[in-house]
């Protein structure tokens, strides 16, 4: 039986008549943990916590009245938003079937590199905002700290020195906090789906 019939019986069988079929064909490597079906609860939940985080942003953008706050938070919110659009989009063409009509590998092959590139342009994308996040959250921090307005209490010198140190600080941490949540959420899922497109590639 080829790997082409076992994918498809993923999405068929039962997971113990599956594994059975698996391990009589040698194909173990298979398992009836369809990777797409992860990478796809994944991106549901990824979009609960984008509505969540989106509905604390606004939140605070509407109970604090500091213009440079909202400016800030908005821009971060947008962000938010795009990334809750791409990642529903992301959802929407993922098909964990992989349907049987055409060809499984081209498939497995279009959404490893789809789920790859967005992914990417996801963390590349939000080094942009990382900044402007650090420094909306420093500015409400220090207006609620002192009770003084933002114009005010930033004009000091070393306030400027201290959130340009945050910036530094904390943009790098963020990226790599990112790139460790979205390999949790989706990397190791998409290596066990390159891992069959290697099987696939191998049969043939």
């Amino acid at each position: 039986m080829s790997i082409e019939k076992n994918w498809d019986a993923l999405n068929e069988e039962q997971d113990e008549e599956l594994l059975s079929l698996l391990k009589s064909a040698g194909l173990s490597r298979l398992t009836s943990n369809n990777p797409l079906k992860k990478i796809k609860r994944n991106l549901l939940i990824n979009m609960i916590w984008g509505i969540l985080i989106c509905t604390g942003y606004i939140a605070i953008i509407i109970y604090f009245q500091i213009w440079q706050v909202q400016l800030s938070l908005g821009l971060v919110l947008l962000f938010s938003s795009w990334a809750m659009y791409t990642s529903y989009l992301q959802y929407q063409k993922l098909d964990t079937r992989v349907a049987s009509a055409g060809s499984v590998l081209s498939e497995m092959k279009r959404h490893y590199q789809s789920i790859s590139n967005w992914m990417d342009t996801q963390q590349r994308v939000a080094l942009f905002i990382y900044p402007v996040s650090a420094a909306g959250g420093f500015m409400l921090g220090g207006a609620i700290g002192s009770g003084l307005p933002v114009a005010t209490f930033m004009s000091k010198p070393a306030v400027l020195i201290i959130l340009i140190i945050c910036i530094i600080v904390l943009v790098p941490l963020c990226y790599y906090l990112a790139r460790w949540m979205f390999n949790y959420s989706f990397g190791k899922h998409l290596k066990a789906l390159g891992e069959n497109i290697n099987s696939l590639e191998a049969e043939k």
